[in-house]
C-alpha cells in the first residue's frame, strides 16, 4: 500500500524495507545437530513465538556482526537479536541497516507495526516484504523512538522474568507441600513415596464421584442469552469469552460457580472453576464431600503436576486422549485434615495472587507499548531531541 504524502510528518520521508535493510542467507549459521543443552553457550534461534530453540556447543558458523534482525520468510515473524547466536531454518533472513542514518532497533520496531497479509505458504521477503512502505523520522528522532520502546520492552522483559521465576517458585513449594505438609516430623512410606503420618492415602473414588456433560448439536445452541437459558461451558468459549446458550437443559449438566470441572478428553486435565452454565461433554463435574475437602485444596492438588502427568498417562496416547471414570478413580488422592488443607491452599493461593499481579501489570505494560507504538511511529506524536 501507497503512503499518501499528506500523512507524512514534517521532516520525515518514505522509504521501501529494502531501501533500509541488507539481507543476507543463513546457510553458514544453521545448526548441525539438535542435540542441545542448557549447559552450551551459543543460543539457536528461531523468529516465531519460542525465539531460543535450545543451546548448542558448535563452536563454528556463529552469527557475531550483532545487532541484527532475524526474519522468518514464511511467517514474516522477526527478533532483535543482540548477541551471538546460531539459527534452525534456512528459511530464516538476517537483516542489517544499510548506511548509519537507519537505526536498526527503529526499523525492527516499525517492521513489528506492519499488518502484513499472509496468504499463502511461500517466502515473502524479496516478492513483497522488502517493497513495502514506511515512514522514516531523521536519525535522531529514530534513536529517541528506538530507545522510549526499547525501555518498555525491558520492563515487560523483567515482568515475564518475575511471573517465569515466581511460577517455578510455586511448582516446587507445591510438591514440598503435597508430600511433606505443613510441620510434620512423622511420616509414613507409600506407594507413591513417605507422606506425613497422620495423612490418608486414598483414591479418587473413595472422596468423590463424576459425572460428563452433554454435546448439544449446533441446531440447539442459541446464540443470545434468554428465559430458562444457561451458557455453554466449554475450553474454547471459555479461553475467548464468547458464548452460547442452551434451553431448559436438566439440572444434572448445569454446574455451579463452586464446582469444580476438568476435562477428560483431548486437552486432558485442565481443571476449570467459578464459571456456570452447562458443561460440555468433554468435561468431568467432579462432585466432592465437602465437609472432607476444601475446593481449593482439590483444585491445586489436580492441578499439581505429578498428577497432571498421571492423568494424561491414564488418558492414553490415542490420537485424541479420552481418560474415563475407572482410570480416573484409580488415582490417588492425598489427605490431610481440613485444617491443613487450607493452609496449603492458602500458601499456594498467596503465590497465584502475585503472579496475577505480575500478568496484569505485563498487560498493561503491553498495552502502553501499543498505544506508544501507534502514536510514535505514525509521528501523530514526536519526541523531542
Amino acid at each position: 500500500m501507497t503512503i499518501s504524502q499528506n500523512t507524512i510528518p514534517k521532516g520525515w520521508s518514505v522509504k521501501q524495507i529494502g531501501d533500509l535493510l541488507n539481507f543476507e542467507r543463513p546457510d553458514n549459521y544453521i545448526v548441525e545437530s539438535e542435540s542441545y543443552n542448557q549447559k552450551n553457550n551459543i543460543p539457536v534461534l528461531t523468529a516465531n513465538k519460542s525465539f531460543i530453540l535450545g543451546y548448542t556447543n558448535e563452536d563454528f558458523g556463529i552469527y557475531k556482526n550483532i545487532p541484527a534482525i532475524i526474519f522468518d520468510d514464511f511467517t514474516t515473524d522477526s527478533k532483535f537479536v543482540d548477541f551471538p547466536f546460531k539459527v534452525k531454518s534456512s528459511a530464516i533472513k538476517i537483516l542489517k541497516s544499510k548506511e548509519e542514518n537507519y537505526d536498526l532497533r527503529f526499523v525492527y520496531e516499525l517492521m513489528k507495526s506492519i499488518n502484513f497479509q499472509i496468504a499463502n505458504h511461500k517466502r515473502h521477503y524479496i516478492s513483497q516484504y522488502q517493497y513495502l512502505e514506511v515512514k522514516m523520522p531523521p536519525i535522531a528522532e529514530q534513536k529517541k523512538i528506538a530507545e522510549i520502546l526499547s525501555t518498555v520492552d525491558e520492563e515487560i522483559h523483567k515482568t515475564s522474568e518475575i511471573i517465569a521465576q515466581t511460577e517455578n517458585l510455586k511448582n516446587g513449594i507445591s510438591k514440598h507441600l503435597f508430600t511433606r505438609g505443613v510441620g510434620h516430623d512423622k511420616f509414613q512410606k507409600t506407594k507413591i513415596g513417605d507422606i506425613p503420618k497422620e495423612w490418608n492415602f486414598l483414591k479418587m473414588k473413595d472422596i468423590c464421584t463424576v459425572s460428563q456433560g452433554l454435546q448439544i448439536p449446533i441446531s440447539k445452541r442459541f446464540k443470545d442469552p434468554g428465559e430458562n437459558r444457561y451458557k455453554y461451558i466449554t475450553l474454547k468459549n471459555i479461553k475467548e469469552d464468547t458464548y452460547e446458550y442452551i434451553e431448559s437443559p436438566k439440572e444434572s449438566v448445569i454446574c455451579k460457580k463452586d464446582d469444580v470441572l476438568m476435562t477428560r478428553t483431548g486437552n486432558t486435565g485442565v481443571v476449570v472453576t467459578d464459571v456456570e452454565g452447562v458443561f460440555h461433554n468433554n468435561f468431568f463435574l467432579i462432585d466432592f464431600d465437602r465437609k472432607r475437602i476444601d475446593r481449593n485444596y482439590l483444585v491445586y492438588y489436580l492441578r499439581g503436576e505429578p498428577i497432571k502427568k498421571l492423568l494424561l498417562e491414564r488418558a492414553g496416547t490415542t490420537t485424541i486422549p479420552d481418560l474415563n471414570h475407572g482410570a480416573f478413580y484409580g488415582i490417588h488422592f492425598l489427605l490431610p485434615d481440613l485444617t491443613e488443607q487450607r493452609k496449603i491452599s492458602d500458601i499456594l493461593s498467596s503465590i497465584d495472587n502475585k503472579i496475577l499481579f505480575n500478568k496484569e501489570m505485563r498487560a498493561k505494560l503491553t498495552d502502553l507499548k501499543k498505544g506508544l507504538m501507534q502514536d510514535l511511529l505514525s509521528g501523530n506524536k514526536r519526541v523531542k531531541v
